[in-house]
């Protein structure tokens, strides 16, 4: 018996499949690079077809960023589950997979792309998925021979999506929490100060301002200074430890369209791995845009506004 065990342990390990031994949120490009022997892995291109057709990972299929996002005037509403449904069927994605999302790692607001659809993925039910850090820039720069020109399809999947809907804060449940002045939460508002402070603001909100309540949490510091890397889950644990970002047993993260926002969800969720950490997927356009008036702060004053309508006009 002393002989039979190792043996078995050594076969036990050769089969486990590869996805299930190296389950992490974030990979790198040498470790995706290993990932892709196993044929359980598929990356997802998330860049436009034009970025896709001019060199990709091999075997990625093309996924290009807007099929996951909503109209032009709220480009964070999430689409039906039949629509996700339909899409995820037309890729040929199945739960079986590791997705590992990738975009163009141009900047940092682009590695708001990969971990939008990363949310989404998980949202639909997905469970074996990650984020490659630096995206197809560092891809190039450290595995630059394994580039593909020609497509992959798959062969369409039947897959039903099982959406996990505590991932996400609607519009409603918010301001409900709002309004019952609940304290058992922590909301954060992921953009550039300027924008938290009124001093700026997107078109696809109707005014400037952040959410009533809301902590100004910037994106762009979990990122390797220099780099659009995001840091290791160490320094980010350290960072959240240090600005006190883990103290309260639910986070709600929210920017103009639940992009930037889906860093902070990624960062805070998968890496710094506090529990209960939710998204508003539609954020400031949806919540400036309703037609009632919703609580907010740091809003220019009336004059300010016509101000600043006068200024876009000339401009």
């Amino acid at each position: 018996m002393r002989f039979i065990t190792p043996l078995f342990l050594t076969f036990f390990f050769v089969v486990l499949p590869l996805p299930l031994l190296a389950q992490t949120p974030l990979v790198e490009a040498p470790e995706l690079l290993s990932l892709l022997d196993n044929e359980q892995t598929q990356p997802i291109d998330i860049r436009d077809t034009d970025a896709y057709t001019q060199g990709h990972i091999p075997g990625a299929i093309s996924a290009p960023y807007a099929r996951w996002r909503g109209p032009a005037k709220n480009p964070g509403q999430l689409a039906s589950s039949d629509e996700f449904e339909a899409l995820i069927q037309e890729l040929g994605l199945t739960p079986e997979q590791h997705l590992v999302v990738y975009s163009s790692g141009a900047d940092e607001t682009d590695f708001g792309a990969a971990a939008r659809v990363y949310w989404t993925l998980k949202y639909l039910g997905f469970a074996h998925i990650s984020v490659l850090n630096g995206g197809y820039r560092y891809w190039e720069q450290q595995a630059s021979h394994s580039v593909a020109e020609h497509a992959t399809t798959l062969a369409p999947s039947t897959t039903r999506v099982e959406l996990q809907p505590k991932l996400a804060i609607q519009k409603d449940e918010l301001l409900h929490k709002l309004q019952q002045s609940q304290h058992h939460f922590q909301l954060f508002d992921a953009r550039p100060p300027a924008f938290y402070e009124g001093n700026a603001k997107a078109p696809t909100a109707s005014t400037a301002g952040t959410i009533a309540g809301a902590q100004n949490v910037p994106f762009q510091q979990w990122f390797i200074p220099g780099q659009t890397r995001v840091r290791s889950a160490v320094e980010i644990k350290r960072l959240v430890a240090q600005q006190g970002l883990d103290q309260a047993p639910e986070t709600l993260s929210f920017c103009n369209t639940g992009h930037w926002a889906a860093t902070n969800w990624f960062v805070l969720s998968e890496l710094a791995e506090l529990d209960n950490v939710r998204l508003y997927p539609a954020s400031l356009a949806e919540w400036t845009q309703s037609p009632e008036a919703l609580p907010m702060e740091n809003t220019p004053s009336r004059l300010e506004q016509i101000k600043a309508k006068f200024k876009a006009l000339v401009n």
